[in-house]
Formats: C-alpha cells, structure tokens, sequence
C-alpha cells in the first residue's frame, strides 16, 4: 500500500453527476505525481443524532463510490474509496484531508448543482483551504477548440500551482501549453522589466517540451484572457487576491471570468505554508482523558465510517486486481486443534475459490498444536502444507494455546496481509476470509480487521438464534467498557476471525492462550489508533459450543491479560496483586470438588525484535525483488 509520503489527491464526491470529471482530473494528477487518490464520500448526520446512525448510509455510499472507481477502471486505477460520517460537510471533509494527509483537494466548481448548501460548503473550503485545492468547471457545451492549454498568471500565490497542474494535464494529453501574461498599459519600464523577468522564470518551471510565452498588454485583463481561451479546450488559471480574500467565489470578478471562458476550466488555490497530517508517524493513541461525550462520540464516528459488510467485498475479481496492483501478497493460516469434523469443507472451498478461481490467495497453511482425530491427515490428503507450531521457532520454546500457533504461524507464513480462520466453522463461507481481508485492500487507513456475525447457539440438532458469545458479552465488553472505551464499538471482540497488515501484525507482542485477540485489540489501540481498526460483517456463524466449565476458564485468562495492559499503561504490576490461578468446580453424578488450575497467558514479544524472522523477511524480499510475485494463480 502506499508510503506516508506518497502525493495524495482526495476528491469529494459531493455530486455523482460531477465524479466523472473530477476523476479524469484527479487520476491525471495522481499519475503524474506517482500517487494516490481517493474518493470521499461524507455521509451527514443531523445534529443532536449519535454519529453511528450513519453506519448503513456509509455502507451504501462505499458501494457507490466503488461503483464509481469501477466505471472509470482505466482512468480510477490509482483510486481508493473513504468515507466519512460527520455532523457537518465542510468539517468531514477537513478532517478527511488530515488524516489522510493529502496534498490536494478536487471539488466541482460552486454553482453547478441543485442540490441545496453544497454551493456554500465549497465557499467554506475555498476561503481557507485544508490542502491546495482544484475546482473544475467542465465544459458546458463539448465544442471547445483541441488546440491545447492556456494558463494566465499574474504571479500570486497560486500561479506555481497553475503552473504545475497545467504541466501534469499537458503531459497526459500530450497537449500544448500556453502560458499568459497580461500588462497593464503605460507602466513604467523597469516595472514592466521585474513584472517580465518574475513572469518568465514561473514560466520556466514547466518541464513540458511543447510551451509558449504569449504576453499581452490591456487595461481589462478578463477581456483579454478571454479572447485568448477562445482557441485552447482548457483553461488553468489561480485565484487572484479578490477571491483569496473572498469566501463566496461566485460574487468575484474571477467568478465572472469563469463563466465566460470556453472549454473546461480549472481554478486552483495554494493553501500556502499550511500545517499538514504528520502521516509518517505512527498515532499515539492513549490521550489525556476526555469527557464521556467526547468518547462516544469519538466511538459513534469510528463505529460508522469503520463497520463493513462482506457484501462489499464479494467482487472478487475487483479485490484480485486491487492486490496485483499494489504488488501484494496474501497468506491465510488455520490453526487447529482436533477439527476433521469441519476442515475438510473449509480447505476445499478456500482452495476453489479464493485461490483457482480467484487468485486472491497467494498461500494457504494449517498450523496444528497436535491434533489427534485425523485433522493433520485429512490437510495432508488434500496438498495443504500442515505445521506443528511447537516445530516452529523451536529454539523459543514451545506453549499450550492457540495465541502460541498465531505468533509462530506470523513467522512462517510469507504474505504482506494475513488472514486468520477458525476452523470449527460448520457453516464456513469464503466471506469469512475475504471479508476480513477486502477493508486492507480498499482502505489505506486500515491495519487489522475483525469479523463479526450473529452467534447462535447449537444443541444437538437445534438451534437458538440467541446467546452465542458467552463469554463476549459477560467478560470481554464490561471489561472493555470498563478500562478500554475506545473499543467498545467492537461487536465481536473475541472473534477468530481477522486479517492485519504484516508491519503492523509484526510490531505486536502475542499472549499465548486465550488472551491473545483482546491483548492484540489493546496493543493496537494503544500502539496504532482506533482509526487503524475495522470490523466487517461475517454474516451467521455456528461452530462448536464449549461448556461453562472450558468458558470460566477463557473468561479468567482474558480479565488477566486486561488487567496486565491496564497495569502497563499506568506502570503498576496489577498482576503481581491478583491470583493466577483458579479454583474450578467439578460436578460428578451428586458430588462436588474443587480443582486448583494455573491459567495464565505467556506474552510472545514482537517478531519485529526476533532475529530469525528478520533474517526470514529478508531472505524474502531478495527473492522479491529476483523474482516479481506472480501475476496469476496460488500456492499451497
């Protein structure tokens, strides 16, 4: 995915009538820059309504805007899609601008819809703009001359920036440009000297080999420019000192000079030395403390604009051609312990779909913690490499726990994403792989995703629609609503279901046990943001039901783990003061006892400070770079 320091263009889609255009600016800018560029979607939400009622509009307006980038395949290749749900449109797009950190701004040119405030909401970003700003006025009628591309400058602030979104249009279109200056009559010569010399060397900073230096002299400078354009489809010109000072362009002069100019016109705005994102550093998440209305907002917003559907990402042949173009690799590791009863189906229909009939996949594994029903063979039979975690890093050591097969599977596995699977799934669906792993290809911001579902309960042959998510929802929400607020807007903390970016999956500590996906939620918040977290929507999940007795367990390694983080956080030895280990209680026919059972998560330490992964990775990328990852197809 791209760099922090990649040149970002962001368009607004405030009208989809208008995208078309903005795209065939925005994705010749991009290319010209080597860059980025997104659409934006901001989803408004009234005032006096929580932020997270926008969750389902923002949902239907990401499919829109993908529909977009779809339609315009070839000119959108560079273009991702974000949304945002704000309380007002104008400060949903800043917001959107710093946090994405870009460097440009695309709007459509105020006055050109019905739709009422929008005119105003483009006044609010022209008057100070978040980034450097381009306004498009397409053409009205389609007849304009081919002759090339006309730019008048008068040397303001924004005439560098005319200058070089004129010479990255003429490049693409391979188009010549005229660069304009207009002199006032009887200035004194040595005025007329500096005004001529300051001209020509703004001039000069165009690279394109095809440019022209037209200098004319007028008392009506607009009256000029626009007999010039009448012999050029597209005019590029800055916003001059009035429209600066102005936050309703449509009452300029240059408004006026606008309307009159033939062809398609682009008005660009400097935002000067403005104070930008720092996109280059990681967020630091944990804040002074903030009011409880400041939290749930803060959750509401990230609630809407990070809540995915699988829906979204059923395109698959979209979603493999998103990782060929970002030059990704993908791998999937099934941890498993005693699971022939369901495996089976989730290998073959992993294989079928996600790897030869959609070559999302690039490698698919099972990591076994000794599996003695047939598990390992059923893999085997099928061509599935199978790992034993404990033969992994073995010069670490080895534990009981399903966190220890996650850590140890992050060092075996090759893939730029990777995605995790439970495998007691009996009602297993691709979606619940390329659900979780469709958010990293199609937003940039996120870093690890979690999948969600409804959990219902399976008693012999029935089932209770309700009360799956036991331990979710008596353990793992109260103490994350207790200690950890941010996270509350996670449905399925506990999921085994959930995918993440290797750099940021390989900056984390792993707990060994049950603990591992709440310690992984903690560390990432802390470590990275909320805003790097997504969640998606996995539909129905049915799986295997454990007893109370297995699940007091899992509740007692998860509280430990929190309380170790929250004691991290505040440098206490919380843990040191609590008691590891727990009496569980056995019931035998109409007898009772007790058992004292040691239950407490090893903590695994970042594999980004474990010197034989990094030898792993760098073997990995010379053999990247010798050999470019294949274009088609997978591996087991």
């Amino acid at each position: 995915m791209p760099s922090p320091e990649q040149y970002r263009v962001l368009i607004p889609v405030l009208t989809t009538r208008r995208a078309a255009d903005l795209l065939r600016v925005g994705a010749t800018l991009v290319r010209h820059h080597s860059g980025q560029g997104s659409l934006l979607g901001v989803v408004e939400v009234p005032h006096g309504q929580p932020i997270s009622r926008g969750v389902t509009v923002a949902r239907r307006y990401r499919s829109l805007l993908n529909r977009i980038t779809a339609l315009g395949e070839r000119t959108a290749s560079e273009f991702g899609v974000e949304v945002r749900v704000a309380h007002d449109l104008a400060q949903g797009i800043r917001e959107a601008v710093y946090e994405v950190g870009a460097d440009l701004l695309v709007l459509e040119w105020p006055g050109l819809t019905v739709r009422p405030g929008l005119s105003s909401v483009i006044a609010n970003l022209v008057s100070d703009p978040p980034a450097d700003l381009v306004l498009v006025r397409p053409d009205p009628t389609g007849l304009a001359s081919p002759a090339g591309i006309l730019v008048p400058i008068r040397g303001g602030p924004s005439a560098r920036l005319a200058l070089q979104v004129a010479d990255a249009l003429g490049a693409a279109e391979e188009l010549p440009i005229s660069v304009m200056h207009v002199y006032r009559p009887n200035l004194p010569p040595e005025r007329r000297r500096r005004e001529s010399a300051h001209f020509r060397a703004l001039a000069a900073e165009i690279g394109h080999p095809s440019t022209t230096i037209v200098e004319a002299d007028s008392n009506h400078p607009g009256a000029a420019i626009l007999e010039e354009a009448g012999r050029y489809q597209l005019t590029v010109i800055g916003a001059q000192a009035e429209a600066a000072r102005s936050p309703l362009l449509v009452s300029t002069a240059l408004s006026r000079t606008v309307r009159s100019l033939p062809g398609t016109v682009l008005v660009v705005k400097s935002a000067g030395l403005q104070a930008r994102a720092d996109t280059s550093s990681v967020e630091n998440t944990y804040s002074p403390p903030i009011s409880e209305k400041q939290l749930s907002a803060r959750v509401d917003r990230w609630f809407a604009e990070n809540t995915f559907h699988s829906r979204e990402f059923q395109d698959l042949d979209r979603l493999v051609a998103i990782k060929r173009r970002h030059g990704l690799t993908i791998s999937v590791a099934l941890p498993t312990l005693n699971e022939a009863g369901t495996l089976q189906r989730i290998l073959n229909l992993t294989r079928s779909l996600l790897m030869d009939h959609h070559p999302l996949i690039d490698e698919l594994v099972v990591v076994d913690s000794g599996s003695t029903d047939g598990t390992v063979e059923i893999a085997r039979a099928l061509g599935i490499p199978v790992h034993q975690h404990p033969a992994i890093l073995p010069e670490y050591g080895s534990f009981a726990g399903k966190g220890e097969a996650l850590w140890k599977s992050l060092h075996l596995l090759r893939g730029d994403l990777v995605a995790w699977c439970d495998t007691d799934i009996s009602n297993f669906h691709p979606r619940f792989l390329f659900g979780t792993i469709g958010p990293l290809l199609t937003d940039s911001r996120i870093g690890f995703v979690k999948g969600f579902y409804k959990r219902p309960l399976k008693f012999g042959t029935d089932l209770v629609t309700a009360g799956g998510g036991r331990v979710t929802e008596l353990t793992a929400r109260p103490v994350i609503n207790l200690f950890y607020p941010e996270l509350s807007g996670l449905l399925q903390p506990l999921s085994g279901e959930y995918a993440g970016r290797r750099e940021l999956l390989e900056q984390l500590p792993f707990f060994t046990g049950y603990g591992v996906e709440i310690g992984m939620l903690i560390d990432i918040l802390e470590s990275f943001g909320l805003n790097r977290i997504a969640q998606v929507d996995l539909g129905s999940r049915i799986h295997r039901n454990q007893e109370l007795f297995d699940l007091s367990k899992m509740a007692f390694a998860i509280m430990q783990v929190a309380l170790k983080r929250l004691g991290d956080r505040h440098r206490m030895h919380l843990l040191e003061e609590v008691n590891r280990s727990m009496k569980l209680i056995h019931y035998d026919n109409d007898r009772f006892f007790l058992e004292l059972k040691d239950i407490q998560d090893q903590e695994r330490p970042p594999l980004s400070g474990v010197p034989e992964y990094l030898a792993r990775r760098h073997e990995l990328m010379v053999a990247r770079r010798n050999l470019a990852p294949a274009a088609a197809g997978g591996t087991t």
